[in-house]
């Protein structure tokens, strides 16, 4: 008799991961929540102090806010591994536009709000703050919102978004506005360490592409760590004060309103392109939540920099929460109305690089087709639910002919 060997069915795991990916920024964005969570608790139930700060290292410095900085340090390493010299020449065509359309605008305001408002700021929102939020652009949501539309010049912007993401540029606007602990040399000296990682993997990477390769992800694993950082520093109790929430909703809408305004009328009226790239970076990079900590020991005119920004991670959580969430929806409404009313720019434009996209959009008869959703490409972006069971139809039908085409093969 032959003995039947049950297979016993692996654990497959419950999906954490995925369910992280499925939230806007969530890899960074629910550590933080968690992190903000227990750090509450332990605040107002007697231990008065985050969780990680009594356990001591290295728990401190891994999930409290002692370990930003060589977490930081080690984001612009992996980032400046991933730059190429063919980045530079590919984002020249029309990123760097879009990308100073969105940066001029937003550091001449903060400077401005620095001049009039002095580091207090204005309606709550105190100048560093501001500037943290005005200067900064989620590459990494970007590249998965353009990826339908896409082509080499619009990928070649990321890496260069990504540079002006990170804290060194930020940084340096602020260290001329405030006055450090030390003198002059050692406020140079701390632009200069931010600089050398960020070097050194422009370097490494370009000398070896396989230490490119092995850093390429490195954000991907440093993010989780970041957002139980930046969540050991919020109390919630305080974060949902009512001047906390109003704030972060005035600097949300101050903050779409300088990065869509201008660059969308240089994306559609200068470069004569959709708008999906300017409008698909408008949204909060997660890094941005560290750089209040940089420049906590400055002084600003005799006010603390930590002083004027206690707030400043509660409101930037609550700006890239909103922001992050409706960018997708924001791009995709967009392109949705330049599908419609725009058909003969839209087949110059995407005829070569996505004719499958037009075939999606417009029928066989040109016409555009008002219930399309491009749920082809849209699903895994917006992850959307609507009209699910056809698009399980599909793929299930999609699946039957490729076995039948390698059954007949075999």
């Amino acid at each position: 008799m032959e003995k039947k060997i049950k297979e016993k069915k692996s654990f497959k795991g419950i999906g954490i991961w995925n369910f992280l990916n499925k939230i806007p920024a969530g890899t960074m964005f629910v550590p933080l929540v968690i992190s903000a969570i227990i750090t509450t608790i332990c605040i107002h139930c007697g231990l008065g102090m985050s969780l990680w700060d009594y356990l001591g290292n290295p728990m401190k410095d891994l999930f409290g806010s002692t370990g930003q900085m060589l977490l930081i340090g080690l984001m612009l390493f992996c980032t400046g591994t991933t730059i190429t010299g063919h980045d530079f020449v590919e984002v020249g065509k029309r990123g760097v536009w879009i990308i100073l359309a969105r940066l001029i605008p937003a550091y001449a305001i903060c400077a401005v709000v620095f001049l009039i408002c002095g580091v207090n700021g204005f309606a709550g929102i105190d100048a560093i703050t501001l500037t943290c939020c005005l200067t900064s652009a989620n590459a990494a949501l970007y590249m998965g919102i353009i990826q339908p539309y896409g082509d080499d010049s619009d990928k070649g912007t990321f890496p260069i978004m990504l540079i002006f993401s990170m804290p060194l540029l930020p940084f340096i606007f602020l260290s001329c506005f405030g006055e450090g602990s030390g003198n002059i040399l050692s406020s140079v000296m701390q632009i200069i360490s931010l600089l050398i990682p960020f070097l050194l993997g422009v370097l490494l990477g370009n000398l070896d592409h396989k230490i490119r390769d092995v850093f390429k992800g490195g954000n991907a694993i440093i993010l989780p760590f970041l957002g139980f950082q930046f969540g050991s520093t919020i109390d919630l109790v305080k974060a949902f004060q009512g001047e906390v929430i109003l704030a972060a909703i005035i600097l949300t809408v101050l903050f779409w309103a300088v990065t869509i305004i201008i660059p969308v009328f240089v994306d559609k009226f200068i470069l004569k392109r959709p708008g999906y790239a300017s409008v698909g970076s408008a949204s909060l990079a997660g890094v941005a939540l560290s750089i209040p900590a940089m420049v906590g020991a400055y002084s600003f005119n005799g006010v603390s920099g930590a002083d004027a920004a206690s707030n400043a991670t509660a409101i930037l959580a609550f700006v890239l929460l909103i922001t992050n969430i409706l960018c997708p929806f924001f791009t995709k409404w967009n392109m949705n109305i330049y599908f419609k009313h725009n058909k003969e720019g839209a087949i110059k434009v995407f005829s070569r690089t996505h004719p499958e996209l037009l075939d999606q959009v417009y029928d066989e008869n040109g016409n555009y087709r008002t219930h399309h959703h491009n749920h082809h490409y849209f699903s895994k972006i917006f992850h959307i639910k609507s009209h699910k069971e056809n698009i399980d139809t599909q793929n299930k039908e999609v699946n039957k002919q490729d076995e039948s085409t390698e059954n007949k093969q075999n």
